[in-house]
């Protein structure tokens, strides 16, 4: 097949599927999730910074994150550990379940209705 086939049958697949909503980068250190209306898990490593922009996402994290960054609305957020939150947007909700080490996580909280919470 040559190589300017190879790339038009490509295109004609990837857009038979329709647009994407969301997209999520990541790299050892950084989780990148931008989009409106996706349900996701990612795994975080001790260094992961995660950021996640949009409206209507539901958000699970696994592992430690360093820092969890959440800017929009209507985001649901469950961390299993982490050692900041900071959240910008209205109506976005954020649970974690432990910080690192023996700290809990700083939490900075700016908009309206945002809400973030410990797990028992």
């Amino acid at each position: 097949m040559n190589r300017k086939l190879g790339t038009a049958v490509f295109m004609m697949a990837a857009c038979a599927f329709g647009p994407m909503t969301a997209v999520a980068q990541e790299d050892s250190a950084n989780i990148d999730i931008t989009g409106t209306g996706e349900t996701a898990t990612h795994a975080c490593t001790p260094g992961s910074t995660v950021e996640i922009t949009g409206a209507d996402n539901t958000v699970t994290l696994t592992g430690e994150c360093k820092s969890i960054t959440v800017n929009g609305s209507d985001n649901n957020v469950k961390a299993e550990a982490t050692g900041a939150i900071s959240v910008t947007g209205n109506s976005n909700s954020v649970t974690w379940k432990r910080g690192l080490g023996k700290s809990k996580p700083k939490i900075s909280r700016t908009g309206t209705d945002n809400k973030v919470t410990q797990l028992k």
